[in-house]
């Protein structure tokens, strides 16, 4: 076991160093996406500010709040963009026969499928989420302790497992429609729409699809509201721990997903 962890390992970590040696070859690329990327973030930003002056409060948040709120949002996107930007293509992968090389490694086929490709332009996305949340710790008082530190790292870490188990979901699909299309476009909204805002904005029927069927919810709101004292008292546990199972737990229904679909894997032309 030891021996197959520090394999694995070795291999991951040369696998993402190619990928950056391979996403530094065009610098001027990777530059524009850290002076634009941003701009679509800090635009968000700068709207809700906007509603909230005009109106007071959006969901029974205020603007501080919010800005927490929309910082742990765009850090789990980002982390999740860095490390699962390759799910986003798996059905074209699928058609063309992209898997072959993989079945002909004696190594795990998801294993090499996620380390393959290190998405080195992600941190695009990293440098607004740190700016944002950081001001919104701030503005909210964030006390950062070590419980409260752990209980950070446990909701980004559940929550990009959660975004990358949609994704694989979602990509995995292809193995038994044979087409290249996929519902990227369609996730990143809903995250978009779910996780920068409060829960609390949408009726209660999706507030309960949001939680306990499409638990999106548990990505940004539920562990931020208890993070800044605003506990809801239908939900008695610790919610940052709930965020990580989920996200533990739906990632490997995924990755499940996944292995029962390349039994259907039938090469190029398929």
């Amino acid at each position: 076991m030891r021996h197959t962890i520090k394999y694995y390992s070795s291999v991951a970590l040369a696998f993402m160093k190619m990928s950056i040696q391979s996403g530094l070859e065009y610098p001027i690329n990777l530059i524009g996406w850290i002076l634009v990327n941003p701009i679509q973030f800090i635009v968000g930003f700068a709207t809700i500010k906007f509603v909230v002056q005009e109106f007071g409060s959006l969901g029974g948040w205020g603007f501080e709040g919010l800005a927490f709120l929309y910082g742990l949002a765009v850090l789990s996107h980002g982390f999740a963009v860095i490390l699962f930007i390759q799910t986003w293509y798996m059905g074209k992968g699928v058609v063309i026969g992209g898997f072959d090389r993989f079945l002909l490694r004696p190594m795990n086929v998801l294993f090499q499928f996620l380390f393959m490709d290190f998405n080195l332009v992600g941190i695009s996305d990293l440098i607004p989420g740190f700016i944002v949340f950081l001001y919104g710790c701030v503005q909210v008082k964030f006390h950062c302790s070590f419980v409260n530190i752990l209980l950070l790292i446990m909701t980004l870490a559940g929550g990009v497992l959660i975004r990358g188990a949609v994704w694989i979901f979602c990509g995995s699909l292809a193995f038994w429609t044979k087409s290249p299309t996929n519902f990227v476009g369609f996730t990143l909204e809903l995250f978009d729409r779910v996780t920068m805002y409060p829960l609390t904005i949408y009726p209660r029927a999706l507030q309960f699809v949001f939680t306990f069927i499409l638990p999106l919810g548990w990505i940004t709101f539920y562990p931020a509201s208890e993070l800044l004292g605003r506990r809801p008292d239908y939900i008695p546990v610790n919610m940052a721990l709930v965020t990580f199972l989920i996200g533990v737990f739906i990632f490997a229904l995924s990755c499940l997903v996944m292995s029962l679909g390349m039994r259907r894997y039938e090469s190029a032309g398929s």
